[in-house]
């Protein structure tokens, strides 16, 4: 089963009864004219920040067929400004590993968890203490033509 399929079903029944008021940080832009059947999947999250008031993360998957690709918007939030720092590129899966290539350059490692939730994780996913709270839970689960 593909990843997108498998954090489809756990975000599926882990938002069973959830409050839908709540939105994700940034919302999707809708393709206009796909002529393949595209998949996607969103997370959202907040976390502290050492030297801001708080972060906000949104990452949105999306396969259509063979091709896999992600954006993830970060909102750094200060005093009296944000900071909005923006990243695309492909994903990846290996095991309960989700991997991000930036088209920057760089890579990003979250492991699945508990109930679909994704928490950022090392190179070869092992657990990194100062980022135990850089989780990003499942937010919306899309399918178009």
């Amino acid at each position: 089963m593909s990843m997108i399929r498998t954090l489809a079903v756990f975000a599926t029944l882990s938002l069973v009864g959830c409050d839908e008021g709540k939105r994700p940080v940034v919302p999707a832009k809708a393709g206009a004219g796909a002529s393949t059947l595209t998949n996607g999947m969103e997370f959202s999250g907040e976390r502290d920040c050492v030297d801001c008031d708080g972060i906000e993360s949104w990452l949105r998957l999306e396969q259509a067929g063979k091709a896999r690709r992600y954006r993830m918007v970060e909102v750094y939030y200060g005093q009296d400004h944000e900071r909005r720092f923006e990243d695309t590129g492909e994903w990846s899966t290996q095991g309960e590993l989700l991997r991000l290539r930036s088209s920057h350059g760089g890579e990003r490692v979250y492991a699945r968890i508990e109930d679909g939730y994704l928490q950022a994780r090392g190179a070869h996913g092992q657990r990194i203490p100062s980022a135990e709270d850089d989780v990003l839970e499942p937010a919306r689960f899309d399918s178009t033509h």
